[in-house]
């Protein structure tokens, strides 16, 4: 086969080896911190094929690196990031180290569960792009009893400080008197900073604990806190393909 039908931008070369997200990579371009075959590259639209060296910060990359997908039980009070200014553990602490990989999406400091780290950056981009719609699942305790007047708000979706979330999905909503506590699980279509937190302040109820147990199709099952795992090939597959809308 010719090589030039196999040329691929690159851009998407970089995420393809783990490196970085597509745009991410665009700006690494354009900062310069890109070289092709010893040259350092500026511009978009150059094209990579094979035998070709790509090097970002200096270090070769390769878009066949093995690609790998862990599941991580994510502890309270660490901070979803692959690396941390303030030396802070974070949640690649957690996983094997011989590959180089990143959280997909986030979870505040305060929030445990489902979290998938990986360095397929063609993968994180179909799990976290808003146009995917992945949903998420959380259990959620809060101080005080949460009415049906303010579930109907949130289920409808509510605007806080120019910001429009969408609404979420209610279920097993329980009520203890003794505590003053409410409990319950919600669905979330949408991955804004902190969006469950800010969604139930808005009305003025406190989050008291907030943990995600599935993405997509996944769930954490009987993961203990701290623990993770390597996906499946096939729930791989079934996550992109409940993130493509085609299951």
């Amino acid at each position: 086969m010719n090589s030039s039908n196999q040329a691929i931008r690159l851009q998407k070369f970089i995420a393809q080896a783990g490196v970085a997200s597509r745009r991410k990579a665009e700006e690494l371009i354009a900062q310069g911190r890109v070289s092709l075959n010893g040259k350092k590259v500026t511009e978009m639209g150059i094209h990579v094929v094979p035998g070709d060296e790509v090097r970002v910060n200096g270090k070769l990359i390769g878009s066949e690196a093995q690609k790998v997908y862990y599941l991580l039980n994510k502890p309270k009070g660490i901070v979803s990031t692959a690396k941390d200014e303030k030396n802070r553990t974070n949640v690649t602490d957690f996983v094997p180290d011989h590959q180089r990989v990143f959280p997909v999406g986030r979870l505040d400091r305060e929030t445990t569960g489902a979290l998938i780290l990986t360095n397929d950056g063609e993968f994180a981009n179909f799990m976290t792009h808003p146009r995917y719609d992945m949903p998420k699942k959380y259990r959620v305790s809060v101080d005080g009893k949460l009415t049906r007047a303010i579930s109907s708000q949130l289920e409808s979706g509510v605007m806080i400080d120019g910001v429009e979330y969408k609404g979420i999905e209610f279920e097993m909503v329980t009520y203890d008197l003794k505590k003053n506590r409410s409990q319950f699980t919600v669905t979330l279509h949408e991955g804004k900073n902190r969006q469950i937190r800010k969604m139930f302040a808005h009305f003025k109820i406190p989050v008291l604990k907030l943990h995600r147990y599935a993405i997509g199709t996944l769930e954490l099952e009987d993961m203990k806190i701290g623990m993770y795992r390597e996906l499946r090939p096939f729930e791989v597959k079934k996550l992109l393909l409940t993130a493509k809308g085609e299951i």
